[in-house]
C-alpha cells in the first residue's frame, strides 16, 4: 500500500483503531439517514441493549480523543448486522486530506500509515492464502455436515466474496496510483500505443542493421 509523505516538523493527528470506529459509526449513521435515537433502535436487538442519545453521542464524539470507547468483537458484529454494512467499514480510514496516523502499540508519535487498515480489512499476497485455504475447508465441512453421505465437494460462495475483496483492493490500489479508472484506462492505453511505436521503431533498426550487414540481399530485394 502506497504511504503518504510525512510533513516535517509537523504534529500529525493520530487515531487509535477504536476511534476510527467510533468516525465510522458517525459515518454509517449519516450514509443511512438516520437519527441517533433512529440508529440506537436499529442496532437494539443486536446490542441487546439500547443506546441512549448521549451514550450514542459519546462514542460518536471519541474520534475527538477525549473520552474514547473501547469496541468489542460483539460490539462489533452488532455494528455490522444493525447498519447492514461490513466489518470492513467500520475501520475505513479517515480522508487522505487529514493526513491523520494510525495510533498503534508499535506506532511512534507520528503513527503509522492509515494503509495499514486497508491490508487489515483487504488482506494481501501474503495473508490472503491462508484466508482462501481456511475458507474452503470450511466451506467443505458446512457442506459435509448438512449432507453427510455426500461428497465433500464444499461451496464456493465463501472464496468468491473473498476474491471480490482481492478485486476491490486492487481497484483501491489503482485509485490511489492514477485517481480513477478511467483515468488509468487513459494512461494504460497511451502506454500500450507507446509500446506499439517502440515495437515498430526496433523492428525498422533491426532490418536496417540486416541490411547493412548483407548488402547483396539488399539489392536482390530492391
Amino acid at each position: 500500500m502506497a504511504t503518504r509523505k510525512k510533513k516535517p516538523g509537523f504534529m500529525r493527528r493520530t487515531y487509535s483503531p477504536n476511534q476510527i470506529v467510533a468516525y465510522n459509526v458517525a459515518r454509517a449513521r449519516t450514509l443511512r439517514g438516520w437519527t441517533q435515537e433512529q440508529a440506537a433502535t436499529a442496532l437494539a436487538p443486536y446490542l441487546g441493549t439500547k443506546w441512549s442519545n448521549a451514550s450514542f453521542s459519546a462514542v460518536e464524539r471519541s474520534i475527538a480523543g477525549l473520552r474514547v470507547k473501547h469496541f468489542s468483537a460483539d460490539e462489533l458484529v452488532a455494528l455490522a448486522r444493525g447498519f447492514e454494512l461490513p466489518i470492513g467499514w467500520f475501520f475505513l480510514p479517515p480522508p487522505p486530506d487529514q493526513d491523520a496516523g494510525l495510533a498503534t502499540a508499535d506506532a511512534k508519535a507520528r503513527g503509522n500509515d492509515m494503509g495499514i487498515l486497508l491490508d487489515v480489512i483487504l488482506g494481501t499476497e501474503t495473508t490472503l492464502p491462508p484466508w482462501r485455504d481456511a475458507l474452503n475447508t470450511y466451506a467443505a465441512e458446512c457442506a459435509q455436515a448438512e449432507y453427510p453421505t455426500a461428497p465433500a465437494a464444499g461451496n464456493d460462495t465463501a472464496v468468491e466474496r473473498l476474491d471480490t475483496l482481492t478485486e476491490l483492493r486492487a481497484a483501491v490500489e489503482l485509485r490511489e496510483t492514477f485517481g480513477n479508472t478511467t483515468e488509468a484506462r487513459d494512461v494504460l492505453r497511451r502506454l500500450a500505443n507507446l509500446l506499439d511505436r517502440l515495437d515498430e521503431h526496433d523492428d525498422g533498426q533491426s532490418k536496417k542493421a540486416e541490411q547493412q550487414r548483407n548488402p547483396s540481399r539488399r539489392r536482390s530485394t530492391s
